[in-house]
């Protein structure tokens, strides 16, 4: 019979299967961190009907006719897309976590073949209504692996820390992508220099909002798994990760 005491002292790194300890608290929620590459992380994730509980309970969401400051999310949008528009014009673009749709709107306003995925059924529903010239999917992340589809470029910002585990993702970046194919992302940056001594006093560190919290080297260190090598990192003042990858040959 295995000790319980044991179990709640170790856990393996979702992220690279490495031995993990704890590390801290935030929260009420226990926050472990990995020895071979430093991902800090929830142990354990919250359940699928605890995250759905949270949302509910803190966050306006999005229906058939709303969605949440609309016009300011598709200014500071389109803003945005323009650092991407060599990766956009006559390309198959994806924003994964498309939430409203405003990304990929601009990227088709940039000449992409623009498509957005998420799992919100109303925030799906409003960017179909509001977007129809763009493509979107509600499917969860092994859905869209199946679906057939391959990308030029994918775009994924303010994800990655909020999903329990960064697998599910990956294996459907994989699946979605080709030879070539270039993906970004942003999430926040654990180890920036600007986060605070005390790691716990970073706003950032905000289970169960939050379940994830990569560097630089371990979140390359993922993608390098799925076949994708880092191409470029784009420089922050702020602690957040804004990571260029390109699949391998």
């Amino acid at each position: 019979m295995e000790d319980t005491h044991e179990q709640d002292a170790a856990a393996a790194c979702p992220a690279c299967g490495g031995a993990s300890a704890p590390d801290g608290e935030k929260d009420g929620y226990a926050v472990f961190r990995c020895g071979a590459c430093d991902l800090l992380f929830v142990h354990p994730f919250p359940t699928a009907e605890e995250l759905a509980r949270y949302y509910s309970d803190n966050y306006r969401g999005a229906t058939a006719t709303f969605y949440p400051k609309l016009n300011s999310r598709r200014r500071r949008a389109f803003v945005k897309s323009l650092r991407f528009l060599r990766y956009a014009v006559g390309r198959r673009v994806l924003d994964i976590g498309c939430g409203g749709g405003v990304m990929v709107d601009a990227f088709r306003r940039l000449g992409a073949d623009a498509h957005g995925v998420d799992i919100s059924v109303n925030s799906i529903t409003f960017a179909r209504n509001r977007f129809p010239r763009c493509t979107f999917h509600c499917m969860d992340f092994d859905e869209m692996a199946r679906s057939g589809l391959t990308f030029d470029f994918m775009f994924t910002s303010e994800l990655m820390e909020h999903i329990p585990g960064p697998h599910g993702c990956m294996a459907m970046i994989q699946a979605l992508s080709k030879p070539g194919t270039l993906v970004y992302v942003a999430t926040p940056d654990a180890g920036h220099p600007a986060v605070p001594a005390d790691i716990y006093a970073w706003d950032q560190m905000c289970p169960p909002e939050h379940l994830q919290w990569f560097t630089r080297d371990n979140l390359a260190r993922v993608f390098d798994g799925y076949g994708f090598d880092l191409a470029r990192a784009f420089p922050k003042k702020s602690p957040a990760l804004s990571l260029l990858f390109r699949r391998r040959g």
